[in-house]
């Protein structure tokens, strides 16, 4: 049994690589020999890229029309016409476009994507404003859906224009949050009281900026995240 001369990790004979540390296991006593059988196969990543993207799409949202269809008939035997049931068909629909409607394009367009999700929310919030008969969509939903929208927005196109790692995306998400939570109370007090007002948003906010920081700090002290790192995988 070998370990690796960086990190001390155990490894396998079949290992080429530390799988922690990446370094290159050179054994004079054991070399490497192909293994007799294989935990997963070669072609993985091709027959991924073989799915249809679409198909799958279209696949599901013929399953998700079973729930649909069942609430439906449901909703007009038991109460004689199309009631509660249309809010299980929007939920749906807002379901499909947010997760499914990606696999119909062979790249994700963040700005197009994130904009029909936000669209798709405000649509429905809109359709039980108005069937509820309540005045909340402009001065509640609007503004939490926009701004919850412009959060996730930034950190994809952060995430995707720049190369960062896990726990810099972690601490960048743990940050957007508090902000976002920021952003919610002062909508919520604009809304009820008339005025902007700052209390519990502050006990999300600061924690959430105080791990990001941390987060932050650790990717650039290397010994220290190697020292947790094989603390963990010890």
């Amino acid at each position: 049994m070998s370990y690796c001369v960086n990190c001390g990790v155990e490894l396998a004979d079949s290992e080429k690589c530390c799988p922690l540390c990446q370094t290159e296991v050179i054994n004079p006593k054991s070399p490497w020999q192909e293994p007799a059988s294989r935990p997963y196969s070669r072609h993985v990543d091709t027959i991924l890229k073989r799915i249809d993207r679409r198909y799958f799409a279209t696949l599901a949202a013929l399953l998700l029309s079973i729930p649909c269809i069942i609430t439906v008939l449901v909703d007009i035997i038991s109460g004689g016409g199309v009631t509660w049931s249309a809010y299980v068909i929007g939920a749906v629909v807002v379901a499909y476009i947010i997760v499914l409607l990606p696999f119909f394009f062979k790249k994700f367009h963040s700005v197009i994507f994130l904009g029909a999700d936000c669209a798709a929310v405000l649509l429905y919030l809109l359709f039980i404003e108005r069937v509820g008969g309540g005045s909340w969509f402009l001065g509640l939903g609007l503004p939490l859906t926009v701004a919850a929208s412009v959060c996730v927005l930034v950190l994809a196109l952060l995430f995707t224009r720049a190369q960062m790692s896990g726990i810099v995306k972690s601490g960048a998400v743990m940050i957007a949050a508090g902000l976002f939570v920021v952003c919610a109370e002062v909508v919520i007090s604009a809304y009820l009281y008339g005025m902007v007002r700052f209390a519990w948003s502050l006990y999300a906010l600061i924690p959430c900026v105080i791990l990001g920081a941390a987060l932050l700090v650790l990717e650039h002290r290397k010994n220290l995240k190697e020292r947790i790192r094989k603390r963990l995988f010890y």
